[in-house]
């Protein structure tokens, strides 16, 4: 993707259905405007972006045409209508009959041709299709006349086998008696098996659909009397009107915004249509007054007045500017944002906010009808309860006072989304909302996302943030962790979720519903995303999977948050609720992650990294766990408890030293082998038979001293170690075998290898050599079980298989002695040990 395609996808995402300005898609893709500005133009011509206004000029993405673009409210009020009459006009095969109701002016027939031309503008008919209409009022009290005339209709669209195809739309069907209503109906019936159309329309709702018997279904529509559409679409009627006369007259219309206010709110018993015979009287008044002039002066002459050109192309902009200079909302909603900014930088509670906001709601005539407003009301209710409440817990004030201002909030939000551009400072509000109400935030988004696709991209839909989530917002700050449910299955998670959130009262638990086949790589993306859109937690992250790696999931979590982290496995509902209740307690972090670990004996849990959350030391003998832990044992009791003393395998040490970074042993201060081990992991590595060292002892104790043990333990135990370590620490060890017997063999051996590869070991591996060999003589003598290698002697070298040759005849003695084997596993080991020191070259 080059930059101009990815400059428009990002257009196209974040702003579908806005004009922006330049710098409005510079900031958004991060380019300079002069980049910007090319691509645009680029853009333009090649007729993926309509480019308006000169200072500034505005950009929008171009979408399909539609004949219902034209219509006053197309995506206000009367946008559930036309996807209703689309849905009329695209069914299979033939479209659904339409039903029209509403009072006279409403503009009934309007959108009855606009439907016409809807089909033809998607090709359902050919341009020569008609569009007849047929006035029941002309044959009130003659039925026949009626069926007449539609069977003329009917008779002309299907002669000499044309099948001509078309609209017969049917207007003031209540003035027909039931019986004749319902032969029209008949009629409409067969629409389905005919090329024609049926559009009837009612000046009123007495048309009982309920009574009259359909074989087809009929697509109802219900339009409203124009005082009762959005303010906006009524300041809209009139702007259009005096552009058609300011067409019609050639002149110059010059209207103060007092009057266009009082048009706007005018009371017509015609409706639409009455106000444009209003409008068009005033206007053929003022023309009679002065008639050589090149204006028309409408009302009183006032210091603020609008002028409406001829052949204005642009209604679209005049439109926005007559609204916003009728409402004076460019000023009023600048200063609102101001105030807002001000009151969340000042850390004001919410209900301050909320305030300001309604301030302006009562200053400012946003309201719908009744009806609208109850219909409206209703989608915003249901969906933040059978969402929000649902899956997070939270509840809302059942008042209607509190609906309605949510509500006006939500108008609001679209008259300024319809009317103004999105500045900087409307930018500017999520990232405050989200920086002050960081889980509101959240949730409040999640909520947008499942209202229409323009609520979730634009920014002043986040007004109404303030008044719905005012009642709970104090209550889901309160949440000091980031808690989440992995698992399996189209609802599995999601089902725990709501049961968890809803009985603890609060959002607590974010689900993920996983597919069967999802990669780790997938659920990590949706960890990390989730986490980014959270924020930092100031106490940390819990994790709750029914699957998958704990250690892989703590550290790839831990890639991309350094928050305290819980991850737990097999997750159940009443492992959730117990979280959930103990984050309602806000207990300690690790409180939390301690009773974790007691949830069941199938459930692990990980809450920190590496071997321990512990300063720790790790001990490691090649000579087996057991000479581990004896040491481990002598360290514990001379140094302070406060540092953990972990002994592990000598094979285990390897791998984690192979596998694990820093990070992995942040805790731990050292760790003692008997041999020299290598490893880049930011922590001492000492061989403990080096203390013997003068220098090593010195650093060991340095180390020490650094982890917080005092001079006096360190001092201890290196003399504890130095005596643990000789000839006299072999014998304190070992259990059943004569120490005088195991340790002269254990020499014996040693000796016949200095013999064998003509060398000479220095003390201190010799020491070590008779500790390793002298218990592994006894551990060969008490164990019951044979020790796993990983040695394939099909692999070896001439070297190594000549080792293991007389290794096997240096012990025959000994096994004979003892009757016992020595594995392959302590060969390989003792390889380990001595190679370094017999092979020099």
């Amino acid at each position: 993707m080059n930059a101009i395609e990815k400059l428009y996808t990002v257009i196209a995402q974040q702003f579908p259905n806005e004009r922006i300005t330049t710098n409005q898609a510079a900031n958004a893709v991060g380019l300079t405007r002069g980049v910007t500005s090319s691509y645009l133009s680029k853009l333009a011509k090649q007729d993926y972006l309509l480019k308006t206004g000169t200072r500034p000029v505005y950009w929008q993405v171009k979408r399909a045409q539609s004949a219902f673009d034209h219509l006053i409210g197309s995506t206000g009020s009367l946008a559930p209508d036309i996807q209703r009459a689309i849905e009329t006009i695209v069914y299979p095969e033939h479209g659904l009959p339409i039903l029209i109701t509403g009072p006279s002016g409403s503009g009934k027939g309007t959108l009855a041709r606009t439907i016409y031309r809807e089909a033809l503008h998607r090709k359902i008919f050919t341009q020569t299709a008609f569009f007849k209409t047929i006035d029941c009022t002309n044959y009130k009290g003659q039925p026949e006349n009626l069926k007449q005339a539609l069977q003329s209709v009917i008779t002309q669209a299907t002669a000499d086998n044309a099948q001509q195809s078309g609209y017969l739309y049917v207007k003031n069907f209540q003035a027909l008696r039931p019986a004749d209503q319902q032969h029209l109906f008949t009629l409409a019936d067969q629409q389905a098996t005919t090329n024609i159309r049926y559009i009837l329309s009612a000046t009123t709702t007495r048309v009982d659909t309920n009574q009259i018997h359909f074989k087809s279904t009929v697509s109802q529509i219900s339009l409203v009397p124009i005082n009762d559409r959005p303010f906006n679409e009524r300041v809209a009627f009139v702007a259009q009107f005096l552009q058609q006369q300011a067409n019609q007259t050639a002149r110059t219309i010059r209207i103060s915004l007092a009057e266009i206010m009082a048009l706007a709110t005018l009371q017509h018993d015609d409706n639409i249509r009455g106000l444009r015979n209003h409008i068009q009287m005033i206007c053929a008044s003022a023309y009679a007054k002065t008639p050589e002039s090149d204006q028309l002066i409408i009302g009183q002459t006032a210091s603020e007045m609008l002028s409406v050109e001829p052949d204005h192309h642009d209604l679209q902009l005049m439109l926005a500017s007559i609204v916003t200079s009728a409402l004076q909302l460019t000023p009023t909603v600048d200063t609102l944002f101001k105030d807002l900014d001000h009151s969340l930088r000042q850390g004001e509670a919410i209900t301050e906010q909320s305030f300001l906001v309604l301030k302006v709601l009562n200053q400012i005539d946003v309201s719908h009808s009744k009806p609208l407003l109850t219909a409206f009301d209703q989608i915003i209710q249901t969906t933040a309860t059978g969402f929000l409440t649902n899956h997070y817990g939270i509840t809302f004030p059942k008042t209607d006072a509190f609906w309605r201002n949510v509500t006006n909030a939500f108008s609001f939000a679209t008259l300024c989304h319809d009317n103004l551009t999105v500045t900087k400072s409307v930018q500017n509000l999520q990232a405050e909302i989200k920086q002050r109400y960081p889980r509101s935030h959240y949730v409040f988004k999640n909520f947008l996302s499942k209202l229409p696709p323009s609520y979730s991209q634009n920014s002043y839909y986040f007004l109404p943030f303030f008044i719905l989530m005012s009642p709970c917002t104090t209550k889901l700050e309160s949440v000091k962790y980031n808690a989440i449910i992995i698992a399996h299955g189209e609802h599995t998670a999601t089902s725990i979720q709501q049961i968890a959130n809803t009985l603890c009262g609060n959002f607590f638990f974010e689900a993920f519903d996983m597919p069967i086949d999802v990669s780790f790589k997938q659920i990590s993306s949706h960890v990390q995303h989730y986490l980014t859109r959270q924020g930092p937690s100031p106490k940390g992250n819990i994790i709750l999977l029914d699957m998958g790696s704990l250690q892989q999931m703590f550290r790839e979590v831990k890639s991309f948050s350094n928050q305290e982290l819980l991850v737990v496995n097999n997750v159940t509902t009443a492992m959730a609720l117990d979280i959930g209740l103990r984050v309602q307690r806000n207990e300690p972090f690790q409180t939390i992650a301690s009773a974790s670990q007691k949830y069941g004996l199938a459930t692990n849990a990980q809450y920190y990294e590496g071997l321990s959350n512990k300063k720790n030391i790790i001990v490691s003998c090649m000579s087996g766990v057991g000479l581990s832990e004896q040491l481990k044992k002598l360290i514990f009791t001379t140094l302070s408890t406060s540092l953990e003393v972990i002994a592990i395998d000598y094979k285990k040490l390897h791998d984690l030293l192979k596998n694990h970074d820093r990070h992995f042993f942040a805790n731990t201060q050292l760790i003692l082998t008997t041999t020299d081990v290598s490893g880049d992991v930011g922590v001492d590595i000492m061989n403990i038979y080096n203390i013997f060292d003068k220098s090593s002892s010195l650093e060991l104790q340095s180390t020490l001293l650094a982890a917080g043990e005092s001079q006096e333990a360190t001092n201890l135990l290196v003399e504890k170690l130095l005596r643990f370590l000789s000839i006299e620490g072999i014998r304190g060890r070992l259990q059943i075998l004569n120490p005088d017997i195991v340790i002269q063999k254990s020499q014996d051996i040693v000796a016949h290898y200095e013999n064998f590869y003509n060398v000479e070991f220095d003390s201190r591996l010799k020491l070590n050599l008779y500790m390793h060999l002298s218990l592994m003589m006894e551990r060969m003598l008490m164990s019951t079980t044979e020790s796993e290698t990983t040695l394939n002697k099909a692999t070896l070298t001439n070297r190594e298989r000549d080792f293991f040759l007389l290794s096997s005849g240096i012990f025959k003695p000994l096994e004979q002695k003892f009757n016992i084997k020595i594995q392959d596993y302590e060969i390989e080991l003792l390889y380990e040990l001595l190679k370094d020191y017999i092979f020099t070259n």
